[in-house]
């Protein structure tokens, strides 16, 4: 089996991630969409090799269910969250995860999946998205710092192992949409934006534990297991935004378990217990979420045979 190509390798400056509902479209003209995708970006492939051109096509656990009649183990679909903060849940049926070195080409595939039926779905996102100076969101804050970087290790966070059986080789994925305050975020002082989020702003150096607060940002969402070793995700997160509109980070992650991405969000949202929250959302709004299936490419294949 082989993981779709966009998981394994470290994010590309540019990507777009589409969120639809199916609205009128047919699970047949779903899978024709879906193959018009996959033609466009093999030939793109062609044309750019130095493009890096990387794809995800994922689905929601109901989408699933209709489309194989085996599904993965404890895939569920993320719950709402009411601790300090309110963290809603508005998923979609399809994500659809492309990325590149170019720009131009994330808009030619996402132009090769919408055409012909723009009518007819409901589209919940379409974010066009960039790598932020040296990997930076938008708060100044390099991101992504407790990634794991070689394929090895990334292959053994993200992908389901080969006594998922014919799930071998997929992820699970976590979507998510933050809308930043960031003139709220850049009144505070540079010492007091580090103590929200857990490290040093120019190094990213991460904190002593008897200096970081228990509410920053790092001291929430790094989880641990009994061993006290931490339990990653692979993360392709990338901020978004124009000069005059909303600006923020698309969240998203792949997993080989989804109940990692459950405990780190109850201990950033304050529902674990200890009514302790992530002091970033007095910055950042979560304005939807979900859980998706990303299918081998061998397994996406069968999944979306026209016959």
């Amino acid at each position: 089996m082989t993981a779709q190509s966009v998981i394994l390798p470290l994010p590309s400056d540019h990507a777009r991630f589409i969120v639809i509902r199916l609205g009128q479209l047919t699970i047949e003209q779903l899978k024709q969409q879906l193959n018009d995708l996959i033609n466009t970006r093999d030939r793109l492939i062609t044309q750019h090799a130095n493009a890096e051109i990387k794809t995800a096509i994922a689905f929601s656990p109901s989408l699933w269910q209709q489309l194989h009649d085996q599904t993965p183990e404890n895939f569920h679909q993320l719950e709402p969250l009411q601790g300090a903060f309110l963290m809603p849940v508005d998923a979609g049926d399809v994500l659809i995860h492309v990325a590149s070195s170019k720009a131009d080409i994330c808009f030619a595939l996402s132009q090769a999946f919408f055409n012909g039926v723009r009518e007819q779905v409901d589209v919940l996102e379409e974010r066009t998205c960039f790598k932020y100076l040296d990997s930076r969101d938008l708060t100044g804050f390099i991101d992504g710092t407790e990634n794991p970087q070689f394929k090895d290790d990334r292959e053994e966070v993200a992908l389901l192992g080969e006594d998922a059986g014919i799930f071998a080789d997929g992820s699970f994925v976590f979507a998510q949409r933050y809308v930043h305050d960031l003139e709220k975020f850049n009144r505070l002082k540079v010492d007091a934006q580090e103590h929200v989020i857990g490290r040093s702003k120019l190094e990213s150096i991460e904190m002593e534990d008897d200096v970081k607060p228990d509410n920053a940002h790092i001291a929430r969402v790094v989880i641990e297991d009994d061993a006290g070793e931490e339990l990653e995700i692979v993360r392709h997160s990338l901020p978004y935004g124009d000069g005059h509109g909303e600006q923020g980070l698309f969240f998203i992650a792949y997993t080989k378990d989804l109940n990692i991405i459950d405990q780190m969000l109850e201990h950033m949202f304050g529902t674990t217990g200890d009514h302790i929250h992530d002091r970033l959302l007095h910055f950042t709004t979560a304005v939807n979420g979900g859980y998706y299936f990303a299918p081998s490419d061998e397994l996406l294949a069968e999944v979306i045979d026209e016959d």
